[in-house]
């Protein structure tokens, strides 16, 4: 578990303390849900980039990567190409976090 710690002026404390700690926890899975949509945008436009480049290449990552070509469009897009599955992973991985947060 972890410990969140907040700070909020002195004018807004009042309203605070009358409140439980229900309302931290819809604000926060408002906040997920805000960046689940936002994070999802992102992975889709990942995933469009990733079917272009296996179109270009006629192959999926994984077997572009054992046959990079050597030039320098060839490593230029095994580059690109690597940086883009790692984001979208990690994409998927925060999606999937944010889901369990939200009560999906």
């Amino acid at each position: 578990m972890v410990e969140v710690k907040i700070k909020i002026p002195e004018d807004i404390k009042d309203i605070i303390d009358e409140t439980s700690e229900t309302i931290y926890v819809e604000a926060l899975k408002e906040v997920a849900r805000k960046r689940m949509s936002y994070t999802q945008k992102r992975l889709r436009d990942l995933k469009k980039k990733i079917v272009l480049y296996e179109i270009k290449h006629g192959k999926s990552y994984e077997k572009f990567s054992k046959t990079v070509p050597d030039t320098l469009n060839g490593h230029d897009d095994w580059i690109e190409w690597s940086y883009i599955i790692k984001v979208a992973n990690e994409l998927s991985t925060k999606i999937e976090k944010l889901k369990l947060l939200i009560g999906k």
